[in-house]
């Protein structure tokens, strides 16, 4: 059985909340629009390292088919910084709400989540 090449992951969240989910990923990771088809897709990515990117969809676009265009959940998107403590400090002045408070995991993670607009969580965290 052949291999398959992966050349990149774009997480794109299914959501009928375009603008408010676009300005939390601009607030939280200083994401950039890089392209917008209008109406329906946001596509971002870092401004430093355009590698770093998450898709916005509009959830009741034909692009995804009709039995799986339900509102997201059950997921989390994991976001290293290089200081979690410096990530935490400042997400918690601009006031974003924390979901899971600052802790230090048994194998050596150092975390804390938020909820986006939508509920999916954003893990912060690096390794100390």
């Amino acid at each position: 059985m052949g291999e398959i090449a992966v050349t990149r992951l774009l997480p794109n969240i299914c959501t009928d909340k375009m603008e408010e989910t676009r300005d939390f990923y601009v607030e939280l990771l200083g994401f950039v629009v890089g392209f917008e088809h209008e109406g329906w897709y946001i596509q971002m990515a870092s401004p430093t390292n355009p590698q770093l990117q998450v898709g916005i969809m509009r959830r009741d676009h034909e692009f995804t088919p009709k039995a799986f265009q339900c509102p997201a959940q059950g997921v989390i998107l994991s976001v290293q910084v290089e200081d979690v403590d410096v990530a935490y400090a400042e997400v918690r002045e601009r006031g974003f709400e924390i979901a899971h408070d600052l802790c230090d995991e048994s194998f050596g993670m150092r975390r804390f989540m938020v909820a986006d607009p939508n509920g999916l969580l954003v893990n912060m965290f690096s390794f100390p």
